[in-house]
């Protein structure tokens, strides 16, 4: 892997809608390190799942420009099925939930984007 967004792009598994799914396994590479006994995702490789998401939605690339609020509730670990949902909250503003098994809500992000169109 050259780095987490290609490494990224290889979990993405579809889109239905506002939703992407992503299957993480446990090479990963946000997981060495973090922690090795117990390995978990990094709340800001979830963010980079989210952009991943909205710029896959959107059909152009989205860049971080503010978090007003995350919550995480539940760790992701290695062999997780995670389902990214995207709502829109106004101009360039979202709201991401982040299920596990398309179920469970283990996080939720307001943020504020910019984009450029891809070519």
């Amino acid at each position: 892997m050259t780095n987490l967004q290609d490494a990224i792009a290889l979990c993405f598994k579809g889109r239905e809608g506002q939703k992407c799914r992503y299957e993480i396994g446990a090479d990963f590479p946000a997981f060495e390190g973090h922690f090795p006994s117990r390995p978990l995702l990094p709340a800001v490789v979830q963010l980079l799942f989210v952009l991943d998401a909205l710029s896959r939605i959107e059909q152009k690339h989205c860049a971080l420009k503010a978090v007003s609020k995350a919550k995480f509730n539940r760790p992701v670990g290695p062999e997780s099925r995670l389902t990214v949902e995207i709502l829109p909250k106004g101009s360039n503003v979202f709201v991401a939930q982040l299920l596990l098994d398309g179920q469970q809500k283990c996080g939720q992000i307001l943020f504020e984007v910019t984009t450029h169109e891809t070519h």
